[in-house]
């Protein structure tokens, strides 16, 4: 990621909708930013917008749309914007995420915009002619739909999903431990199933499914339910446990509590399983979904065909994860951003095509101690009192016991491995001036992803 790229065209676009005539771009909002999203759009007028929300602690938050300016500048001038605002609504508290229309199966007319906080708010958003700065043009953002689960009070939702295959469903967890399936035409609620035992973080639809979702929640799990039989759900996942001070420990922080230890706690220590703050389902293999837990600087790829252990750690961060992206159009590549003010990108088809190869060694010494087993058992005595049968020399006898005890053991080790994650180290490396709170990988130009930080957003070119 380094600046001075030439200027290109994005092909089957008019040439005045050319992409970033630059590595690095910029947006300078007047608010702290915490959720932002690229259109979904690939006409020219919509291809380089984003929307964003700001964070701040009083009910005069901000809903912005920007856009790429085009007139800006084409050298690296980090301190001058590269996109305008086109589009501003207040809402009262912060937005947890926006997301565009997924634009399958045609575009929605008007644009929509959703996003979620302590409602879930659909916005129609409208190009208009008139001029807005930086050379734009304004877009009109109407509200078209406030939806809560009741009346009077709804609980915090902490975060949705659009469906990819039938664009009037939305899924959103909330705090209250539910998962809420809306229909966006009719405005209602059609499902809501109590997902985890405590607050649900985290929720997306599987790739390639209408009825397929995957929430994380604040007990540490990952589960995966599906709509056509909402009896059963499946835990993929439980965040290995930490080891703490037991919270109700009335000497808790007492260093004269622990005299033999220098004070440090040693004793009367639990079990605590971190919450899943994020989940990111594959956008194109429906078996893979990356997660991380809080104060963790390890994310987690989980294969949905072999529950209960993490496939791949991805290790890089040095500080606390804030947000994880797949790739839209590589299977293998991620990106993950944190407190440690990197951006990072992975690749893990080799940890993939290692792992499966460990899965099919695992299975070859399996049925290879099985078949030993079975000789040897068939060549051991009838009689049960020790002595050899006469079809059977010792030697032979206890050379297939050797053979098969040896077998198993090699089975059993083959089997540990493939339990064990597979480490990988980050292929692109890129250093912000803050800690990053957001990103979004462009599905239409997979060669851009924007990040957020402080009242920045720096759209980079991989």
């Amino acid at each position: 990621m380094s600046s001075g790229s030439p200027f290109y065209p994005v092909p089957g676009v008019t040439p005045d909708a050319l992409s970033p005539r630059k590595e690095i771009c910029n947006y300078f909002s007047a608010y702290p930013i915490y959720s932002l999203a690229w259109s979904r759009r690939e006409d020219r007028n919509s291809m380089f917008r984003m929307a964003l929300s700001s964070f701040l602690e009083e009910p005069t938050n901000k809903v912005q749309i920007v856009q790429l300016s085009p007139h800006h500048d084409p050298s690296h001038t980090p301190e001058r914007p590269d996109f305008g605002v086109v589009g501003e609504v207040n809402v009262d508290y912060p937005l947890t995420k926006l997301l565009w229309h997924p634009a399958t199966g045609g575009y929605a007319q008007p644009d929509l915009l959703a996003g979620t906080g302590d409602s879930l708010r659909l916005w129609e958003c409208e190009q208009t002619g008139e001029p807005a700065e930086m050379g734009l043009h304004k877009t009109n953002m109407r509200l078209r739909a406030k939806m809560t689960t009741r009346a009077d009070y709804s609980e915090p939702i902490t975060s949705f999903d659009w469906n990819q295959v039938d664009p009037r469903l939305i899924i959103t967890s909330s705090i209250d431990t539910t998962c809420t399936v809306w229909d966006i035409e009719t405005q209602q609620a059609k499902t809501q199933l109590i997902a985890h035992d405590r607050e649900v973080f985290d929720v997306s639809f599987v790739a390639g499914s209408q009825d397929v979702f995957a929430s994380a929640g604040a007990d540490g799990s990952i589960r995966m339910f599906d709509l056509r039989s909402l009896e059963h759900s499946t835990i993929l996942y439980e965040a290995p446990a930490a080891v703490a001070p037991s919270s109700s420990d009335p000497n808790l922080g007492d260093a004269a509590y622990y005299p033999g230890n220098g004070g440090i706690p040693s004793t009367r220590l639990s079990s605590l399983v971190p919450p899943l703050l994020r989940l990111s389902c594959n956008a194109l293999d429906p078996n893979y979904i990356a997660t991380f837990a809080l104060d963790s600087h390890i994310v987690s790829v989980i294969d949905v065909r072999n529950p209960g252990t993490a496939v791949v750690q991805l290790v890089g961060h040095q500080a606390p994860i804030h947000a994880i992206s797949w790739s839209p159009t590589s299977p293998s590549q991620l990106c993950s951003a944190g407190a440690d003010s990197r951006v990072l990108v992975w690749d893990i088809q080799q940890a993939l095509t290692t792992r499966q190869h460990q899965q099919r060694q695992a299975l070859a010494a399996a049925a290879q101690a099985k078949q030993l087993s079975k000789l040897t058992a068939a060549n051991k005595s009838d009689y049960g009192d020790g002595r050899q049968s006469p079809r059977s020399p010792v030697s032979a006898s206890g050379a297939q016991t050797s053979n098969a005890i040896q077998a198993v053991a090699q089975a059993a080790a083959a089997q540990a491995l493939t339990q064990q994650p597979t480490n990988v180290a980050p292929s692109l490396t890129y250093a912000a001036r803050l800690p990053v709170n957001s990103l979004a990988w462009h599905q239409n130009s997979p060669e851009w992803i924007s990040i957020g930080f402080g009242n920045t957003i720096q759209t980079l070119r991989l």
